[in-house]
This record gives C-alpha cells, sequence and structure tokens, in this order.
C-alpha cells in the first residue's frame, strides 16, 4: 500500500528547510562582509547609523533600486530597530547596504576607517637614539623621520588593511594610494614630533644644574607601536640610531676592542661550519 502524500508535513519541511537555507545564507553574507571589510565591521556599522537621516534616506532609495520596494522599506522601517540593536541586520542586508558607501563617503571618513586597523595590524619598532651634548634638534628630528620613513615605507601591508583599502578604493587606485600616504604621514608626524618635543626637556636637564653629576639622561617616547628612546649621553658626538641592547665601548676598555674582534670572527667562523 503506498504511503499516503500528507501536504501539510511537506510544506513544514519545505518551510523548514527554506529557512535553514536563508539562515546559513545570511552567515555566508556575513562573514563574506566580515573578511571584505578587513576583520572589522563594528567602526563601518558605527558609521552606517551616524549617518544624517538625508544621507541615509538616498543610500536607501539606491537600496531600493537595486533590491527592490519591499527591501527598500523593510529597512527603513527597521532601521532605529538596527540602530538601537533591538533587531540584529542580517549578513546580506548589511552587505549590501554597506557596499553603497564608499562612493559616497568623504576622504576624511576613510581615513578614519582605516586608522583603528592601522593602529592594530600596522608596522612596530624599537630603537635607542644616543645624542650628545654638541647634537643640534634639527638633527635629530631628522634621524626620527628616517627612521619611520624607513619603517612604514617598508612594511608589507597585511591582508586585513589590504582588504579594507580595496573596499574604501571602489576600484580607485588613487584612493587606495592616498588612504596608505596618509597612514604613512600620520605615523612619521606623531613620531617626529613627540621626539621634538621631549628633547628639549631633555638637554635642558642634563645641561642644568640638576644635570651637573649625570653623564645620561634617557626618556622612552612611545607612540603607537613605535618605541623610540631619547638617550642623552655626554660621552659621545652628534646623534645616532642604535638597536636595543648595544652598548657604547668605553674609551678605556683596554682589550674591550679586541675581544669584540674575536668574538665577532668567532661567530662568523661558527656559522660558515654549521652551513658547509
Amino acid at each position: 500500500m503506498m504511503p499516503r502524500y500528507d501536504r501539510r508535513y511537506a510544506k513544514r519541511t519545505y518551510g523548514r528547510d527554506y529557512g535553514r537555507e536563508r539562515a546559513l545564507q545570511h552567515i555566508e553574507d556575513a562573514r563574506r562582509l566580515s573578511h571584505e571589510l578587513g576583520g572589522t565591521d563594528e567602526d563601518v556599522k558605527r558609521y552606517f547609523f551616524s549617518l544624517p537621516n538625508s544621507e541615509l534616506a538616498t543610500i536607501l532609495g539606491e537600496y531600493g533600486r537595486r533590491y527592490g520596494y519591499q527591501a527598500q522599506e523593510y529597512a527603513s522601517d527597521t532601521m532605529h530597530k538596527w540602530r538601537t540593536g533591538q533587531t540584529k541586520m542580517s549578513g546580506t542586508v548589511a552587505e549590501r547596504l554597506f557596499n553603497l558607501l564608499p562612493p559616497r563617503m568623504p576622504l576624511t571618513e576613510k581615513y578614519k576607517l582605516t586608522e583603528g586597523l592601522w593602529h592594530h595590524f600596522g608596522p612596530s619598532s624599537k630603537r635607542i637614539m644616543r645624542v650628545g651634548l654638541d647634537a643640534d634638534l634639527e638633527q635629530v628630528v631628522e634621524l626620527a623621520r628616517r627612521h619611520i620613513d624607513e619603517v612604514v615605507t617598508q612594511y608589507r601591508i597585511p591582508e586585513q588593511i589590504e582588504r579594507r583599502f580595496n573596499w574604501l578604493a571602489a576600484g580607485d587606485v588613487g584612493v587606495k594610494q592616498e588612504l596608505l600616504n596618509h597612514l604613512r604621514s600620520t605615523e612619521r608626524a606623531m613620531v617626529v614630533e613627540a621626539a621634538r618635543i621631549q628633547m628639549p626637556v631633555l638637554l635642558e636637564h642634563i645641561k642644568g644644574q640638576h644635570g651637573g653629576r649625570t653623564s645620561r639622561l634617557a626618556q622612552v617616547v612611545k607612540v603607537g607601536k613605535h618605541e623610540l628612546e631619547l638617550l642623552i649621553d655626554k660621552s659621545v658626538s652628534g646623534v645616532r640610531l642604535e638597536a636595543p641592547g648595544y652598548r657604547t665601548p668605553s674609551v678605556n676598555s683596554g682589550g674591550g676592542g679586541k675581544l669584540a674582534l674575536i668574538t665577532i670572527a668567532g661567530l662568523v667562523v661558527l656559522f660558515w661550519l654549521l652551513h658547509k
């Protein structure tokens, strides 16, 4: 006997399967959007919800032209609940709406949406700047500028920042380069300004009455992921940049210089033996 076909059961089953597929699609769209935005889509969401109503209306109008009046009406009716967190925006809707933003977004806002990622994933450095009493402030500033220029220029942009650049540029290579130039120049300006502010204070202290008995004075300047130790040293002349752990050889070091040469020669021989 053939089993009787139950239309109500089939309809319920189809509804469950369709609902499951829709849910999975929303999850996949959310994952793809997060990947495209560089892994931090919350700042983009904050920007979107902070837009004036007139700009939101323009974006929703374009959204309706692309995806239909019903989609536009639903987004317009649900906007307040999305903004307050009463309702979570689905991945599909977020992807469609957010991809309408870059062509309408001012460059200043694009800068802001890259600075957070740059601060997290950008380059880092740690150096000691040894400064003699005869050094000029501009020498110190210029050396700090060259150091940061070298760090940020040679830095390979990670995938997260590259994706955010691509999304914001929306195919415009000029915008992408503008974003990178902005981040580099901002990084350089902050480190240089920090060195410019701290150096006169240190020099005045070591040259004044409080520093009469002090041969060295140091101040660590931290800017973002960069650490620069400004070291005023009466025993040196000019200014130079050193890696952490470097120690200036003493003038009365006896056989210290020869020992250093022997150690270096020994390391070279050991390296050669290990790689034969």
